[in-house]
């Protein structure tokens, strides 16, 4: 526990969730630097922590801030969204991991610039919060499995910034709806972290309008520029500075510098002048009492620190390092008796209570290494299991004056209470351990078995693989063949419509030429027929053929086509016919011509008629179709 000299406040140590728990490296000398650069209001008091409290500390009336938050342009009052979900989880706004923050200072900008409602209802809709994997006690914001994220183009190597820390306080941290049931501190929440609001179609139909906005606007840097932020209403308390938008904090400062000696200069007949803050901030950064690192040289010293760090892990030494750090790093410091007195111990070798004069020396030598560290003697022959007092004597070394003196204030019971507490938790680390340890040892031996069933089943695959090339190879030659194959008959197909072609031709002349003949043929039937017609009229005028029978006629063109047509003809018929043949048509003449005389003498008044040529004709026509 501590006590703030300028609250007056009490502060304590949380529920200890996390592992790797840096303490803030802000300093005081920050703040008026904070307050122009992330445009913080007087009305908002900010307290750095001390040397030993911690962002999960409980600090009454004060809650922790990152400035990695005040870097994504999180200003106050805390943004609507990112309280309601604080709220409804009972956590810290700290204990967000980054992303988390944008998205939510994202979809406040896009909602209230698209005159789309969005609450906590439609934020759990599409998201849901996880505990962090390793930084137990931190929590993502987390898109739901077959839903689209609505802010785009998150950020996924955050560095450095966990030891960015302040506490603020005052009316508009939180605006006019108060913390309600925001935690100031860090907690374990006991809300079911899947489990979205019944919010149901409305929820549905508003995310939809969300993600019907262009990608581009859904880009979080777009969402959170400071136009929109402005147009949004999030930035209603801050201060426009014109022309610092959007720039690095070192082109912010140099601006601030450049018309900082603008002003020495001209006497302050700049466009802007300065307020009383930016001259105040000016002269200590003209003066070198803020010494602001610039980009090039804070990505050397962040190389630099990692490089120490992976030096001090390949140290071949026992180190215990004290993690908890005063208000006075000089109280950390072991003097020469100190060093000499953790040296003390027993060696089972020598069996006296003291070390050999060597390894004795040897660690006086090193007992004067280092300023934060302790370097605890430990005699290589010695053995805990069979003599574990001479540990006693080594430990007591690790009890440094200023946690001495810590504890004594603190008073026994306290301390005894608090040591209970963090024993119990390692206990119960170690009893974690060591039945995760026991799992992990039955999951290696489940693993060694399936590797080995891995194996074979890829042994199996590697012959089937080979098997199957080898086929592939065969359809391969098999394409190929019948591809030229089908370049074959793709050959033979034209040759035979060019063929086709030649005799649709040769069938087209022949088809003309049948037709010319078939009508020559019909003018010759024709002209024969007239021919025919006009010989018999004209003898009938000339009186060469008085009359004839033309039933005998139609009787004899009958047999005649019987006959063509492959038919047979009674002997009645052929003797009949003979005799006729043999008859003469004179004789014939002679025979009818007295009756035909009478029956055909024409009267003396009576008019001769002539067969019509129009008939004529038209029997030459049926003559010929037939």
């Amino acid at each position: 526990m501590a006590i703030d000299a300028e609250s007056d406040l009490e502060s304590h140590p949380g529920e200890g969730m996390l592992l790797k728990n840096p303490r803030s490296s802000v300093a005081t000398e920050d703040i008026r630097l904070w307050r122009y650069l992330y445009g913080i209001p007087p009305s908002v008091e900010i307290r750095v922590p001390t040397a030993h409290e911690r962002v999960d500390w409980v600090v009454p009336g004060w809650v922790a801030i990152y400035e990695l938050m005040l870097k994504d342009e999180m200003r106050f009052p805390i943004p609507r969204l990112l309280r309601d979900v604080c709220d409804h989880y009972e956590i810290a706004p700290s204990q967000l991991m980054p992303n988390a923050w944008r998205v939510l200072m994202s979809l406040e900008s896009l909602s209230v610039r698209n005159g789309v409602d969005c609450d906590l209802g439609e934020v759990l809709f599409s998201y849901y919060l996880k505990e962090h994997d390793k930084d137990k006690g931190r929590f993502k914001l987390i898109a739901r499995v077959g839903r689209a994220p609505i802010v785009t183009c998150l950020r996924t190597n955050d560095r450095g910034w966990k030891d960015r820390f302040i506490f603020v306080r005052g009316d508009l941290v939180w605006g006019s709806r108060g913390p309600g049931g925001v935690s100031s501190h860090w907690k374990a929440t006991s809300r079911d972290f899947n489990r979205a609001l019944p919010s149901g179609l409305i929820a549905e139909e508003r995310t939809r309008q969300l993600l019907d906005i262009a990608v581009g606007e859904r880009d979080y840097r777009v969402a959170l520029s400071e136009e929109n932020l402005r147009a949004s209403r999030l930035w209603d308390f801050v201060e426009e500075r014109p022309g610092t938008a959007a720039l690095p904090v070192d082109f912010v400062l140099t601006l601030l510098r450049l018309r900082y000696s603008i002003h020495i200069v001209f006497g302050g007949s700049d466009l802007r002048p300065l307020t009383v803050e930016e001259l105040s901030l000016a002269e200590d950064l003209m003066s070198g009492r803020i010494n602001i690192p610039s980009a090039k040289e804070a990505k050397l010293m962040m190389k630099g620190a990692a490089s120490s760090s992976q030096r001090e892990k390949k140290r071949k030494r026992v180190v215990l390092a004290d993690t908890r750090v005063v208000d006075d790093p000089e109280a950390y410091k072991l003097s020469k008796a100190e060093a000499a007195s953790a040296a003390v111990g027993k060696s089972q070798s020598t069996g006296s209570g003291e070390l050999s004069p060597g390894k004795a020396k040897k660690a006086k030598g090193k007992s004067t290494e280092g300023g934060d560290s302790v370097v605890v003697p430990m005699p290589s022959d010695g053995s805990v299991y069979s003599d574990p007092s001479f540990v006693k004597d080594a430990t007591e070394a690790l009890l440094l004056s200023a946690d001495r003196k810590r504890l004594s204030e603190i008073g026994p019971v306290q301390s005894a209470e608090w040591s209970c507490t963090h024993t119990y938790q390692a206990l119960m680390g170690w009893t974690y351990l060591r039945s995760q340890i026991t799992a992990q040892e039955k999951r290696n031996v489940d693993l060694t078995a399936s590797n080995a069933t891995l194996w074979k089943s890829n042994e199996k695959l590697a012959v089937q693989l080979e098997e199957l090339r080898s086929k592939n190879e065969e359809l391969s030659s098999n394409n190929t063949k019948l591809v030229e194959q089908n370049a074959r008959i793709l050959g033979q197909l034209d040759e035979v419509k060019e063929e086709l072609q030649v005799e649709k031709a040769t069938s087209a002349s022949l088809r003309s030429e049948v037709e010319s003949i078939t009508a020559e043929a019909q003018a010759i039937a024709v002209n024969a027929v007239l021919s025919a017609r006009a010989e018999l009229m004209a003898e009938f005028k000339k009186g060469e053929h008085s009359s004839w029978d033309p039933d005998e006629e139609i009787r004899t063109w009958e047999k005649r086509q019987t006959l063509m047509a492959g038919g047979e003809v009674s002997e009645e018929e052929e003797v009949e016919e003979a005799a006729l043949a043999a008859e003469s048509p004179k004789q014939k003449e002679d025979d009818v011509a007295p009756e035909q005389a009478e029956q055909c003498e024409p009267d003396a008044g009576a008019e001769v008629v002539v067969p019509d040529l129009e008939d004529a004709g038209a029997s030459t026509e049926d003559i010929a179709r037939d």
